[in-house]
């Protein structure tokens, strides 16, 4: 009697065991918490196919608006993919990890994306202290898990991965022009029409206190396989080459809330144009505000990163942004259409609530660059063939540049990052909010851009911040 109990017994806990097994979901990634759009328990999909899923991963601190704008664009890129049928027939899965904006939180989260969601492509936030670290990561990771890695960020020393240690680094990819090309051929343009177009002589230089700005602070050069890259601080070549008087130099701690010092010192010293070279990480609500009622008000300000890129920015100042001139508005609702994906990506873009600088024109199509790469191959999941013809690409699908200004194969210096050719998008912001294009149309047709987009370039439409208040009435 005593064994058949025995017996029973273990008959029943064999048929509970089984039972738990069946029960058990498939071992397959889960994606973490995504933004509010995306359920939480499954990957961003909507196309149902056989074949192994495309993994897509985003890297980036939710808390900043511009990162959470990232991070749904490229979820709008996943989306439209799928939509459409996928990569080579294979759906898009897409994750988010948080990096908290910290670097061993990040690379915690990178190797999370590589080793357990198996991501195929990263996309990273532009932090370089953050990037340099990752990549670092992402270099002895790859065998295990070929990927590709994408981000936007300003420093050289991102560029200089791949140039210097190909095979070891050929992954990174930078969605942005290398560090002298961002500080010099991309931002020389903004004085020579400030020489041209306002008779500007004296200039003063606000500048972010972080890496990405050594090249603009100190000057900074370079060794490569391909010679020598170098560029002066900008307070010396904007002097030597151009001519104008470099009155007054201010670096700006990265959270400082008090800019009005900076600001009577660039009166008080004669300045006649302001030029502030900034990030997400210095507050121009808070400076545009102080500019607004300083003695300082009647003199152009110029701002090169930040909230200023959106339309937003002229209700988050409360008008005080009248005759700010931004070094973009990339969601302007009269954007120049730089190519047929222009407006319709803003459009989509507001449609969701959603606002846009420029590193979510670059992440978007990036997307479309990785796909379109991918199709060209016979197996999608061959990384290393993906990245060959990601060099070789002659992308026409961006939403904000031309194909030269895109082009990631160079043999050069600008290896796997983008070209700093100048950018229709400035503009200053006039009555009500509304961006007034004002860049050279000589230097826009010459860079290859449309005689569409030409055609709204009007510098001769800029007015000096005192005689806007006059017009506008404030």
């Amino acid at each position: 009697m005593h064994s058949k109990k025995l017996m029973l017994g273990l008959g029943v806990i064999l048929v509970v065991a089984l039972l738990g097994c069946a029960e058990q979901p498939p071992a397959t990634p889960t994606p973490t918490t995504p933004a509010p759009t995306t359920p939480a328990t499954t990957p961003t999909t909507t196309a149902s196919v056989s074949a192994e899923p495309i993994r897509v991963c985003a890297l980036f601190d939710p808390r900043i608006p511009v990162f959470k704008g990232n991070i749904e664009v490229i979820k709008m890129a996943v989306n439209e993919i799928n939509s459409a049928g996928g990569i080579s027939g294979r759906k898009v899965e897409f994750y988010h990890e948080d990096t908290q904006r910290k670097v061993d939180i990040a690379v915690t989260a990178y190797r999370k994306a590589i080793l357990e969601l198996k991501c195929d492509v990263v996309f990273f936030e532009g932090v370089t202290e953050e990037t340099l670290a990752v990549i670092e990561e992402g270099a002895k990771l790859y065998n295990t898990k070929p990927h590709i890695f994408i981000t936007s960020t300003a420093a050289m020393e991102q560029t200089l991965f791949p140039l210097q240690n190909y095979e070891k680094y050929k992954f990174v990819f930078n969605a942005l022009p290398a560090g002298p090309e961002h500080h010099y051929g991309w931002t020389k343009p903004f004085f020579e029409d400030a020489k041209e177009y306002m008779g500007v002589e004296k200039v003063a230089l606000f500048i972010e206190d972080a890496a990405w700005t050594l090249c603009s602070r100190e000057g900074c050069k370079y060794e490569t396989p391909f010679g020598t890259t170098e560029t002066k601080a900008m307070k010396d070549w904007i002097k030597e080459e151009l001519g104008l008087d470099v009155v007054y130099v201010a670096n700006i701690a990265v959270g400082e809330k008090n800019f009005l010092p900076m600001l009577e010192m660039a009166k008080s010293k004669g300045a006649e144009y302001i030029f502030v070279r900034s990030s997400w990480y210095t507050d121009t609500v808070t400076l545009v505000k102080q500019w607004s009622t300083s003695t300082a008000r009647d003199i152009p300000i110029v701002l090169w990163g930040g909230p200023n890129h959106w339309s937003a920015f002229w209700n988050m100042t409360g008008g005080a942004a009248l005759g700010v001139i931004t070094s973009g508005a990339y969601d302007a609702p009269n954007i120049p259409p730089i190519s047929p994906l222009t407006r319709p990506f803003i459009e989509k873009a507001r449609s969701m609530g959603l606002s846009v600088d420029i590193s979510s024109h670059n992440f978007y199509s990036e997307m479309y660059r990785v796909k379109e790469a991918m199709e060209k191959v016979s197996d999608p999941k061959d990384i290393d063939a993906v990245i060959k013809v990601m060099e070789e690409l002659e992308f026409k699908n961006h939403t904000l540049l031309p194909p030269d200004a895109v082009f990631l194969g160079y043999k050069d210096p600008r290896l796997h990052s983008y070209t700093g050719i100048p950018n229709p998008v400035p503009a200053q912001i006039q009555c009500n909010g509304q961006a007034v294009f004002i860049s050279s149309p000589e230097r826009i047709r010459a860079a290859g851009y449309s005689e569409e987009v030409v055609s709204m370039m009007h510098p001769e439409a800029y007015k000096p911040p005192a005689e806007l208040r006059k017009i506008c009435g404030s």
